[in-house]
Order: structure tokens, then C-alpha cells, then sequence
């Protein structure tokens, strides 16, 4: 079973085609008074830029999966149980975290770090 993405998928078929064809070409076609080194110097270039697109694209995706994500499962905790959490796990071995007062901490960030937390402990 493989683990590539819709675009990854896409790209190899591009490339599949790509090269298929390229190598149906006769030579005299594929160098037309034109050096081999240019030739795959544009050929990289290409390639280059379709692999930059695909890992825009892929990026993009998981953005907005993950917005996605945390729209469906709001934090339905206060931040005094929220706070209190991550007091616990500050004393838990098992995780580092920064020294910080709880206290002075925005809101956002306390449940951002608690929603994290226990990401990692569903792990």
C-alpha cells in the first residue's frame, strides 16, 4: 500500500508520461544543435519547479486540514482546567516544557499548549 498523496500520485504520472515521451524522441530531435548539458540543466529546472509545486500544494492541503481540524473539535475545557493540566504534566518527567508562570500566560496560548498536550498524550 502506498502512502503518497493525490499530488504525489499526479506528479509520477507526469513524470511517467514525461519520460515516456523523451525517450520516443530520435536523437537527432532531442539534441537539435542544442549542448546535453543545457538540455538537462533545463530538464532539472523543470523538475525542480514540479517538485516545488507539489510540496506547495501538499502544504497547503495539510493547512487547511488542520484548520479544518480544530474547527471540528473546539476546546470544550475552561482555562482554570486547562491550566491546572498543564501544571500536572509541567511535574510529569515524561514532557519539557519552557519555565513559565501559568498566570501570565494568554488565554490562547494555554489552550493552544493544553490542546497540544494532549495530542501528544492520545499518542
Amino acid at each position: 500500500m502506498s502512502n503518497k498523496s493525490q499530488y504525489e500520485i499526479q506528479l509520477d504520472h507526469l513524470l511517467d508520461a514525461w519520460f515516456e515521451e523523451f525517450q520516443q524522441l530520435p536523437g537527432h530531435e532531442v539534441l537539435a544543435a542544442e549542448l546535453p548539458a543545457n538540455i538537462r540543466a533545463r530538464a532539472d529546472a523543470r523538475l525542480a519547479r514540479a517538485t516545488q509545486e507539489a510540496g506547495r500544494r501538499r502544504l497547503v492541503a495539510a493547512r487547511a486540514n488542520a484548520a479544518l481540524e480544530r474547527a471540528r473539535s473546539p476546546i470544550s475545557v475552561s482555562i482554570e482546567e486547562a491550566r491546572a493540566y498543564i501544571a500536572r504534566i509541567i511535574q510529569n518527567t515524561n514532557y519539557t516544557l519552557a519555565a513559565r508562570q501559568l498566570e501570565e500566560m494568554p488565554e490562547e496560548e494555554i489552550l493552544r499548549l493544553y490542546e497540544q498536550l494532549r495530542e501528544l498524550e492520545d499518542q
